[in-house]
């Protein structure tokens, strides 16, 4: 089995207040590569007729959907070549 392209270390996560989005990295074989997934994407991971999570929500809501997450990100970093970091998963990108 071929090895992915992007590997990610479970619990890597953090708030970042001026996106509102929750950030995590991952590995590939040429370094390190940053995330961030907003929180109009996690409110639609959890339920799209919610509003708006709160910064603690999101976390607990990233936390849940962690191994899901790390697939899109995963399948949006081979679909975009790499591309500028940190690459930005945004509803769109949970919808597929």
């Amino acid at each position: 089995m071929a090895e992915p392209s992007v590997r990610f270390e479970p619990g890597e996560w953090y708030w970042v207040a001026e996106r509102e989005s929750v950030g995590f990295t991952g590995t590939t074989n040429l370094g390190m590569v940053e995330f961030l997934i907003t929180s109009e994407a996690l409110t639609q991971l959890l339920d799209p007729d919610r509003d708006m999570l709160d910064s603690e929500t999101a976390l607990e809501v990233f936390a849940d959907f962690e191994e899901h997450i790390h697939r899109i990100a995963q399948r949006e970093f081979v679909k975009r070549l790499g591309g500028e970091p940190p690459i930005l998963l945004t509803t769109a990108d949970v919808e597929e």
